[in-house]
């Protein structure tokens, strides 16, 4: 089956839309950021004043991890306190949330006014596919009613696609990072267990007790303890 002009010239430009995203929003390393999607997104998404990122990790609340301008994270601020809105949808409902004017639209009846005495008047909300436990959304903002049409879905999809593939990357890299402290402490704090041990002549378990005793007289940290007594050779005291 061949495809008409018509499908022929919406790949097309598709394509090239795809093109010119990653040459503009690629650091000089040639990693992506999430700042870069959301710029972009805001300048080449018809009627979109601005644009911004929501992530919610764990269960836990929500915030704005990128943003094109000052106006989103208040709007954010006003979903998120109201558990409301098409940002908040998105992330609960695994779809796209597109609001043509807040004004008469009865959507979100607390959030509407709030948003609208902020200047947005139209809203466009994807969820983006992180995993179970992350979610999160891509947000376009515009101060004008019915700013958005059936042609913007397709390419705000598309930024939702390249924006959760590097919040994948990013996330991946955070817990590779966290990962590596944790371990990096521990050495650490086996290291100075072993020079407690050695100075008072005393069971491991009876050197850890030290080492969470001292942390807890001095209300510093077990990991700054044991840093403190791998430099010195010696247990912190008041």
């Amino acid at each position: 089956m061949t495809s008409s002009p018509q499908n022929a010239h919406t790949l097309e430009t598709v394509s090239a839309q795809f093109r010119e995203l990653m040459g503009s929003i690629a650091e000089p390393s040639g990693v992506l950021d999430v700042d870069g999607v959301v710029r972009w997104a805001a300048a080449s998404v018809d009627g979109a004043d601005y644009s911004a990122i929501t992530l919610s990790r764990s269960g836990r609340e929500p915030r704005t991890i990128a943003t094109s301008g000052e106006v989103p994270p208040k709007v954010d601020a006003l979903q998120y306190e109201l558990d409301e809105g098409p940002c908040v949808a998105a992330l609960s409902e695994n779809d796209m949330i597109w609001i043509n004017d807040l004004t008469v639209d009865d959507t979100f009846p607390r959030f509407a006014p709030g948003a609208v005495a902020l200047g947005v008047r139209s809203m466009l909300s994807t969820r983006l596919m992180l995993s179970e436990n992350d979610r999160a959304a891509l947000n376009l903002y515009s101060h004008r009613p019915r700013a958005f049409t059936m042609d913007q879905l397709p390419l705000a999809a598309i930024y939702g696609s390249f924006a959760s593939l590097i919040l994948i990357n990013e996330l991946q890299e955070n817990r590779i990072m966290n990962l590596e402290r944790a371990l990096q402490s521990n050495r650490e704090i086996g290291i100075a267990i072993g020079i407690v041990m050695a100075q008072q002549r005393c069971t491991r378990e009876q050197a850890f007790e030290q080492l969470t005793r001292a942390s807890q007289n001095l209300n510093r940290r077990l990991h700054d303890i044991a840093d403190e007594v791998n430099h010195t050779g010696q247990l912190p005291h008041r």
